[in-house]
């Protein structure tokens, strides 16, 4: 956790190969020859790739080295700064590109927040090698730089230095000193992160406060407001400057955020708008002339968006997304079809008809028969005459489940100018496959199923196979449903009413509506733990085990097993038995370790106190286990239990076999676009279940993904993972695969992790990195990456559709990455083959199955050492307790309460 640091794997007797080109042949071969050789040459130019090390990832500091600050001997001043310093700072900012993205505003932040320091000749700014903290702007003097011990440079007033350090705690690369007595302007990474973050944070939320207080986007949903906000940009205009010009074809809709502008006609003022109002939404609807002039009254701020802008960023006309928003708010509002799943509910919307009504005509004639119709109002008012319907509001939906209910009485007319939806029973039932309150109470039991640990990694087929067979089975008051000691074959879920758990004739807790019990006997022959009675009437569904196995192949049967060998909280730490080493980071040591009793196998991570209290990771390690412990997911790691001790904090999860998907690209070469697919599917299906928990990951990267015995994709390591909501800040992940909106600390979202997939892929399928493959300075890496020039080998087919795959994923505008939904980016036509039920399930053959080694469960460090005695000795090892950080209390006492 924490600093993602991975070791990496050396090769030995390695031989550095140049890249050879691709020459076109001098004789005739088949199509087929042709590609096998253009693929073996292919092979042979990212073969190279095999010697590139791991990527190690960084953060924001955790924690504060202790005495090692830059120039420790200045004096430093809050000095009111001249006309000649500001503009030495500003200058200075346009040489380094994490400047380059800032605002005006954030630019002028920067300045107003550096500080002067007064260094005396021979005096030392920073130390090479030590982590950094400021940026400088040398203003008087002459500095040397130095790298080891050799003068390298000299640095003149106006001279800049050390802007990595702004992002994170890297070591400085040269050491700085004075060769006279300097000034400079500083900045330390805590002020700029921390005044950066605040203004771009008040900027989103203010952005986001705009986007609900215009009627017009008050119906988008908070996934297409954040898309709005990333593709806002801001705008000023001067005193008496014209805005907006009477006549001219416009396509941008403003929001005012200062300042006062005059609204004129014809040369007539109109009115006077300001902070709060908005002018040009018709533009966005209807691609129209401007009905009127806006010229600035005082300095004005706006954000702005255009009509092409608006188009990416929600992915169709936004007349038609409030038409698909209003419809599913009301289909969600109705007691009819709010029991209908979320596809179900989309494909009503994408069959619906929309029809427009003027004023006082009749939508719904008199005589027209209920229960064969669903109206939906999208837009306006309607009325019979005795009641009147609003926006949102579903007329006949609840005819729908009752024919013959007769006939309208009345007609229902227009109030004013009316849209509305319009669909058939019969297309409904069409789309629906049966009827709907069927598909009502087919959806209530797939939801029950999908609770029941041993079935939510079912894919949906599965799950509509058990529906099938689940019976309906009724108990009376105090009759026994299944007895302690009996032998078990079914499990049951409470459909209705109260049932008691008995243990020894002792009640132990109650369970109540879509509560489950004896699930375990749907694949174990074992008997009951206790007794079960009906408390009042009582309707359960049943389950027998063998028409569950009858459903359930022998590979998915073994899955089960596997996940319900997991779920085994009765381990205890003594229970285990140390095997061996299997991997160190800076907070953790990870085992191999196995259960003495059933030689079950696992990966136990340990961190001692006296990390804990060092370094203060006290939340970092409360927040992983709370993630963690949300996370039952076939491709993520599971987490089995956590122990503690006076000495340590453990974690135990499954253990891995197989081998990580950065050894498994280097032993591929390349991917083709068939496996690429495959593994881009993989991760997408855990980053949408990430998301869907407001979990981001923030360090997807092929380290972090190990290729089971299946050849599936298990996704580790969870240390720099967070809930989030809304907007986070913190520079968190590995250089080469972190987005542009992480790293210029403008506030990033889940979007970001799609971002590394992007990258990901384009090095599937290039066999490199698209930023920076070359460049091991985070400097170099981060400057390429906000630059943004994406290029594909020449060699890369342009017809391919996972090229436009990879450029949606690389998007400077995170809305764009996904396309505005995960099933949006799951129905990209790249992805169109992808049958993502038999994916979850692990039903397509996997393209590489690693070879797996004796785990050499009989080879203990010593049998008669205890876990206590091997795990201190690996311990003993660890150099990083020599590091001087400063000593933080824990948040509290109890803070560790729940491991």
């Amino acid at each position: 956790m924490g600093m993602c640091m991975h070791v990496p794997k050396q090769k030995s007797g390695s031989i550095i190969q140049t890249t050879p080109q691709i020459q076109p042949s001098r004789k005739i071969i088949s199509a087929q020859d042709e590609e096998k050789e253009l693929t073996e040459n292919l092979r042979k130019q990212t073969k190279s790739r095999i010697h590139i090390k791991k990527k190690a990832g960084v953060t924001t500091s955790k924690f504060e080295i202790e005495d090692i600050v830059d120039a420790p001997n200045a004096i430093i001043t809050d000095r009111p700064k001249s006309p000649w310093d500001v503009e030495i700072i500003q200058n200075s900012l346009d040489h380094h590109f994490i400047f380059s993205s800032l605002t005006p505003e954030q630019r002028d932040m920067v300045v107003e927040q550096t500080k002067h320091y007064s260094v005396s000749k021979n005096g030392i700014v920073f130390e090479q090698g030590q982590p950094g903290t400021n940026f400088f702007v040398l203003a008087t003097g002459i500095l040397e730089v130095i790298i080891d011990n050799n003068q390298v440079n000299t640095l003149k007033s106006g001279d800049s230095f050390g802007e990595l350090a702004l992002l994170h705690d890297a070591a400085r690369s040269a050491t700085i000193k004075a060769l006279e007595n300097s000034t400079l302007w500083g900045i330390t990474r805590k002020t700029f992160r921390t005044a950066l973050e605040a203004m771009n944070s008040t900027a989103n939320q203010e952005n986001m406060q705009f986007i609900n207080s215009v009627p017009l986007f008050q119906i988008l949903t908070p996934g297409q407001k954040e898309a709005l906000v990333s593709s806002l940009n801001t705008q000023k205009f001067e005193v008496r400057q014209r805005i907006v010009n009477e006549g001219d074809p416009g396509d941008l809709f403003y929001l005012i955020i200062e300042g006062s502008v005059s609204v004129t006609k014809e040369g007539r003022e109109l009115r006077i708008s300001g902070r709060g109002d908005y002018f040009g939404e018709q533009s966005l609807l209807y691609n129209c002339l401007r009905t009127a002039s806006i010229t600035a009254i005082t300095p004005v701020k706006c954000v702005a968006i255009n009509r092409e802008k608006l188009k990416n960023a929600l992915g169709e006309q936004l007349q038609s997304i409030l038409y698909i928003n209003s419809q599913r708010i009301a289909l969600e509002k109705s007691e009819v079809f709010s029991k209908l799943n979320k596809d179900q509910i989309e494909e009503i919307i994408k069959q619906t008809h929309i029809l427009s009504h003027p004023l006082n005509d009749i939508a719904i004639p008199s005589n027209t028969e209920k229960g064969r119709f669903l109206w939906i109002i999208l837009q306006g008012e309607l009325s019979d005459g005795q009641s009147n319907f609003h926006p949102f509001d579903c007329i006949g939906d609840q005819e729908l489940l009752n024919p013959n209910e007769g006939f309208f009485e009345n007609d229902v007319i227009a109030q004013e100018d009316v849209i509305l939806g319009k669909l058939s029973k019969m297309e409904i039932e069409t789309i629906l496959g049966t009827s709907i309150q069927k598909a009502a109470t087919q959806n209530e039991a797939m939801q029950v199923l999908k609770g029941v640990s041993i079935l939510k990694n079912l894919s949906v087929e599965k799950l509509r196979s058990l529906i099938d067979v689940l019976k309906v089975v009724d108990y009376f008051d105090g009759e026994i449903i299944v007895r302690q000691n009996d032998p078990g074959d079914s499990f049951f879920i409470v459909k209705d009413g109260i049932v008691e758990i008995y243990k020894d004739d002792h009640i132990v807790r109650t369970i109540a509506k879509y509560d489950y019990f004896g699930e375990r006997s749907a694949l174990f022959n074992e008997v009951r733990s206790a007794t079960v009675k009906a408390k009042g009437n009582v309707a359960c569904w049943v389950l027998h085990q063998t028409e569950f196995l009858n459903l359930i192949d022998s590979k998915v049967r073994t899955l089960l097993t596997k996940r319900i060998q997991l779920q085994d909280s009765k381990i205890k730490f003594t229970d285990l038995r140390v095997i061996r080493t299997i991997g160190k980071g800076m907070f953790g040591i990870v085992f191999l370790v196995m259960h003495k009793n059933n030689r079950n196998v696992f990966a136990l991570k340990t961190v001692e106190r006296k990390k804990i209290d060092r370094f203060s990771i006290h939340a970092n390690l409360v927040l992983e286990r709370k993630i963690l412990l949300q996370l039952d997911h076939i491709m993520i790691v599971k987490l089995v239990r956590t122990f503690k001790d006076e000495k340590r904090l453990y974690f135990l999860t499954e253990f891995v076999r197989g081998m990580d998907l950065f050894d498994v690209l280097r032993k591929q070469f390349l991917l083709n676009e068939l496996d690429a697919r495959f593994y881009t599917a993989c991760l997408i299906t855990i980053l949408i279940y990430l998301h869907e928990r407001d979990i981001i990951y923030r360090d997807l990267k092929p380290e972090n993904v190990i290729i089971d015995e299946d050849g599936y994709p298990k996704l580790i390591d969870f240390g720099t993972a967070k809930f989030i909501s809304g907007r986070t800040y913190s520079l968190v992940g590995t250089p080469h695969y972190m987005a542009p909106e992480v790293i210029i600390c403008k506030g990033y979202t889940v979007a970001a992790d799609y971002w590394s997939l992007g990258i990901m892929l384009y090095e599937f399928q290039c066999g490199r990195l698209p930023f920076g493959e070359e460049d091991n300075d985070p400097t170099a890496v981060y400057e390429k990456i906000l630059e943004h020039d994406l290029m594909f080998p020449d060699w890369f087919d342009k017809k391919s559709s996972s090229k436009n795959f990879i450029k949606q994923l690389l998007s400077i505008n995170p809305a764009m990455r996904n396309s505005g939904t995960s099933e949006k980016l799951k129905n990209n036509p790249w992805l169109s083959s992808i049958n993502w039920d038999r994916l979850s399930n692990k039903q397509i053959k996997a393209p590489f199955i690693p070879t797996l080694f004796d785990l050499g469960l009989d080879d203990f460090y010593n049998p008669d050492e205890t876990a206590d005695e091997v795990i201190s000795r690996e311990e003993a090892l660890d150099a990083s307790l020599s590091l001087r950080v400063k000593h933080k209390p824990p948040p509290s006492t109890n803070w560790d309460e729940d491991f």
